[in-house]
């Protein structure tokens, strides 16, 4: 029997494994391109983020930025309310008071100058009445001696006796007292009268004159209390502002925008400072002063002295009736 013939193995074709590997080389590139679109994405988001995140910090930027505007802006508010506290509020004060005390030493000056020419008038008038009085006293001492002579040359010429000669003059000499006497009344009644009328005045000056002052210690308490309800109010003001100034800073920092070295700390405690002074201002209040010895001495016009030439005289002499002549006959004497 013949025998088969063995026929050869054929290996397999390399070109599908080249295939192959060729098909891995596409899958690669498809692989690349797919990590390529990936991190393009990955980096567009990231480039986004970053815009979003830099647009987020410069906004953050800018609001810091007016933060510290709007705290530099309370600088300026709080310089005014310390310029008020320290000279406006003050020299409106010195303003008030000083026309207070122009106003009162006007009206004490109006009320001595009104005394002194009212005391003046009641002078006058007791130099009249001593002039007046006088007058009567020395027209009186006339009248005597015309009396005298008119009585002694009617009873001579009736060849009247000594007695009656001398009780005549007594006559005479009587009715020259009793008017000098009616005479000194009159004056003395009227220096009285003026004596109190200038009591009187210098009384009513001098309670006028302690009126306007405590008017015008009124009026001074009226205007200190202003000014200490004024800086009360100024310090609260300024504390206020301070707290919002040391917000700001504070504010700012948080936006990433640092304020000036110590602005905050030192607006913070500028805000406790005013608060304080705000509570001092409050518990503040004039003491007002008593009425001054100018005015409680005050002692006016001097009261006039009753002084003429003939009061001691007319008030030393006195006419008795006289004892009867020796040897005399003489009529009836009817004191």
């Amino acid at each position: 029997m013949a025998e088969k013939r063995k026929l050869p193995v054929r290996t397999k074709d390399p070109a599908p494994a080249a295939k192959k590997t060729s098909g891995n080389l596409g899958t690669s590139k498809t692989s690349k391109s797919k990590d390529s679109k990936k991190k393009s994405s990955e980096d567009s988001v990231s480039a986004a983020e970053k815009r979003a995140v830099k647009r987020e910090n410069d906004a953050k930027k800018k609001a810091g930025k007016k933060y510290l505007e709007g705290a530099a802006n309370l600088s300026v508010q709080a310089q005014a309310l310390r310029q008020a506290l320290n000279v406006e509020f003050a020299s409106a004060r010195d303003n008030n008071l000083a026309d207070i005390s122009q106003t009162l030493n006007q009206s004490l000056a109006a009320l001595r100058s009104d005394a002194d020419a009212r005391a003046r008038q009641f002078l006058t008038a007791a130099s009249d009445t001593e002039k007046a009085t006088g007058d009567v006293a020395e027209r009186g001492i006339s009248n005597a001696f015309r009396e005298r002579q008119d009585a002694l040359a009617g009873i001579l010429e009736q060849g009247a006796g000594e007695t009656d000669a001398m009780r005549a003059m007594l006559m005479s000499a009587r009715n020259w007292q009793a008017n000098a006497a009616e005479s000194n009344r009159a004056y003395f009644d009227t220096i009285n009268t003026v004596n109190s009328s200038i009591n009187d005045l210098n009384i009513d000056t001098r309670t006028a004159m302690a009126g306007q002052w405590a008017g015008a210690e009124s009026a001074r308490d009226e205007v200190w209390q202003t000014f200490y309800n004024n800086r009360g109010q100024a310090f609260t003001q300024l504390g206020n502002v301070l707290g919002q100034q040391a917000d700001f800073y504070a504010q700012a920092k948080e936006m990433g925008v640092k304020p000036p070295k110590g602005a905050e700390k030192d607006a913070e405690d500028a805000m406790k400072k005013a608060f304080k002074d705000s509570a001092v201002e409050a518990g503040k209040g004039y003491t007002q002063q008593g009425t001054p010895e100018s005015i409680t001495g005050y002692t006016g016009q001097e009261l006039v002295k009753a002084r003429q030439s003939n009061t001691d005289l007319a008030a030393a002499m006195v006419f008795e009736p006289v004892a009867k002549a020796e040897g005399a006959t003489l009529r009836k004497w009817a004191s």
